[in-house]
């Protein structure tokens, strides 16, 4: 008799968000579609089995059972009842049905994931941070010996540096097969072209540009609604928030003009805040960014208006969003000093309280400005496509009034779409 528990590599006393963990990464290496050993197949359904096990019937027999719990009945003697192998027997006649229908919902989620883009833009960020590290290491371990020619003295730096560019050095060794290449990018330049030159006939016409056909790949709007909100408390710091949504997906039609402006408006912001922050000539970093957004804003509505194209971000501009963001820039305001001869922009101390509030506290600003307004101030101010119109009148909405969620992601998807 298999230990379930041992299966899924999981302990007895593993929480659901592991197992689910576990069964999601053992599920994607072992489906028989991705692994073909001859074996994958009866160890995935053994997988199946072993999550439909831990999930649902293991909880319902402890809460049916409490003397079991109460006497700390181990599950090792529960695998040799008659209870555990009659839900053995049914369990494995649906872990066929059920193995492929969950792959399939994971494959989706997993290449919804690639499209987005977030897994490529991690990938080149870890490379960034990788390729930093190569000099860092050479200068925290050459140093102390550089500069001990100049003074033997110097040589005792090497008891703080070369601890750290060991470590250093040991993770490069660790990942040196690969160590600028942390990863394969979904969308590399065969894909990209791909997605500029191939055409998707359709008879729809197109929301962004009316005069066009919808021939390029909708455009894909994703809004949540908050089902419930469970709460978890195991004690001191051992506190658990889960948000239940429901989620659905609009497919905007969109054209291949639309599409071109707004992967154009996209890059065009991306480039307006990179340059800003390198040569803008203030001294505020964070006014630097705050000016490079302005200045993306602005030339991305230019284009869309000289081309005669929708907006495909214009969901996110809430009554409610426009007022934090107002709240926020009043903030950086009076955290900042102006002057005009010569023309610079300077922050005091209090900037970086006021930052540290903007990502930790704009969920709260959030939630104060929705019970004071109503529900509604989420809705975007705009109209929107017929279908995200009924959504969002239905109580739909972007995304939720999380910590550093609710700045990170309207911030993404402003950018990005």
């Amino acid at each position: 008799m298999k230990d379930y528990f041992a299966v899924l590599q999981v302990s007895e006393n593993a929480r659901p968000a592991e197992i689910q963990k576990a069964y999601r990464q053992l599920a994607l290496k072992y489906h028989p579609d991705v692994n073909k050993s001859p074996d994958a197949h009866e160890r995935f359904c053994e997988i199946t089995e072993a999550y439909e096990f831990l999930m649902n019937h293991w909880p319902q027999h402890v809460a049916q059972h409490p003397e079991s719990a109460n006497t700390k009945q181990k599950y090792s003697e529960y695998r040799h009842t008659d209870d555990f192998e009659r839900f053995r027997r049914e369990t494995r006649e649906k872990a066929q049905q059920q193995a492929r229908m969950r792959y399939e919902k994971f494959k989706k989620q997993h290449e919804a994931f690639q499209e987005s883009g977030i897994n490529d833009i991690a990938l080149l960020f870890t490379a960034f941070i990788r390729l930093l590290s190569i000099p860092l290491f050479l200068g925290l371990a050459l140093m102390p010996i550089a500069l001990a020619f100049i003074s033997w003295q110097w040589i005792f730096m090497g008891i703080v540096m070369w601890p750290v560019a060991t470590i250093i050095g040991w993770y490069m060794h660790d990942n040196r097969r690969h160590y600028l290449l942390p990863g394969s990018f979904f969308y590399t330049p065969s894909r990209l072209r791909q997605m500029f030159t191939d055409t998707h006939p359709s008879d729809k016409s197109c929301y962004y540009c009316r005069s066009k056909v919808a021939d390029s790949k909708p455009f894909h709007l994703d809004l949540l609604k908050l089902k419930d909100l469970k709460l978890k408390s195991g004690g001191y710091r051992q506190h658990n928030v889960n948000y239940i949504n429901q989620n659905i997906s609009i497919l905007v039609p969109r054209s291949k003009k639309a599409f071109v402006i707004h992967s154009l408006n996209g890059f065009i912001k991306i480039l307006s805040i990179i340059g800003c922050l390198c040569f803008f000539p203030v001294s505020s970093i964070v006014w630097r960014m705050v000016t490079g957004m302005i200045l993306g804003g602005f030339v991305s509505t230019t284009i869309l208006t000289i081309t005669r194209t929708r907006s495909n971000v214009t969901y996110l501009f809430s009554l409610n969003m426009l007022l934090r963001v107002a709240a926020w820039l009043s903030s950086l305001l009076l955290a900042s000093r102006f002057s005009f001869n010569p023309f610079d922009i300077q922050t005091n101390d209090a900037i970086h309280f006021v930052v540290t509030a903007i990502v930790v506290f704009d969920s709260f600003l959030m939630q104060l400005f929705e019970m004071a307004i109503g529900k509604k101030s989420m809705a975007p101010l705009l109209s929107q496509y017929p279908e995200a119109n009924i959504k969002f009148a239905e109580g739909y909405r972007v995304y939720n009034d999380i910590p550093v969620l609710s700045v990170v992601y309207p911030l993404f998807k402003w950018i990005f779409g």
